[in-house]
């Protein structure tokens, strides 16, 4: 469920959150005073993530590339039996 925040002159911000993200939700009625109250942008929820995954994502994470001896032996895959089925064609 989305959670959209709005900025009220009167009240301040709050927080509304709806079933779905159908129609526009560049304002909304503040519940205290019932004005209109425009939509605050605010950045994703990073403060919950551990600080490494927080780390690596702001500095850009490269991949890091492996060799065959790395990545270790193969794993055979499992042949799929062959079944005839006639009403497949």
């Amino acid at each position: 469920m989305p959670s959209y925040t709005f900025r009220c002159n009167d009240c301040g911000e709050f927080t509304l959150v709806f079933r779905n993200m159908e129609g526009n939700r560049g304002s909304a009625g503040c519940p205290e005073c019932g004005m209109l109250a425009k939509r605050v942008f605010l950045p994703p929820n990073l403060y919950s993530m551990p600080q490494v995954l927080k780390t690596r994502i702001e500095n850009g994470m490269e991949p890091r590339r492996m060799s065959r001896k790395e990545l270790g032996p193969s794993i055979p895959r499992k042949r799929t039996p062959s079944i005839n089925r006639p009403w497949q064609v």
